[in-house]
């Protein structure tokens, strides 16, 4: 048995903490692409726009995606794949996972290694526009610190992250 514990910021816009935390509690509650079986939303890490913290903390989540991004990039590289072209001969299994897993932090899906995640627009990013608002609103968005815990009772480290069979958990 071993716990898988992964850490998220969730920028989510909102006029106070506890209406944001409901919010994210809810989205999690209802995705269907992570499931934890609980799922903490950490006060004292979380900050309000209005906080000197704000920006440092969006620009660490925005890079901490874009490395995990290079490794997984990597990852299908030392396998030898270097071009589209290749990704014809991929084959069902591990390399077609971190395959998905890229598709995943292109497209917005939130899944563990969304370090940091735009709930407002459904992104691992943020556009011009949500940026410009940002900048005019500041105080009206809140990063929020979400910790997620997958328990196994499995041998198998790859049976925690199959997530999509509804599992008991609980919200804190």
């Amino acid at each position: 048995m071993w716990d898988l514990e992964v850490v998220h910021d969730i920028l989510i816009e909102g006029s106070d903490f506890a209406s944001c935390k409901e919010r994210v509690s809810s989205f999690f509650d209802r995705t269907m692409l992570i499931r934890y079986d609980s799922v903490v939303i950490v006060r004292s890490e979380s900050v309000n726009g209005s906080d000197q913290t704000f920006w440092t903390r969006i620009q660490e989540g925005l890079t901490a995606n874009k490395h995990s991004m290079k490794k997984l990039l990597a990852n299908l590289k030392e396998e030898g794949f270097a071009s589209i072209d290749d990704l014809q001969s991929l084959e069902q299994g591990y390399l077609s996972k971190i395959l998905h897993t890229i598709a995943h932090l292109k497209d917005g899906f939130v899944g563990v290694d969304s370090r940091f995640y735009n709930l407002v627009e459904d992104s691992h990013s943020i556009t011009r526009g949500l940026l410009q608002k940002l900048i005019e609103a500041t105080d009206r968005y809140w990063i929020l610190r979400v910790e997620g815990k997958i328990i196994s009772t499995s041998e198998d480290p790859f049976e925690a992250l199959r997530t999509f069979e509804l599992k008991e958990k609980q919200v804190n």
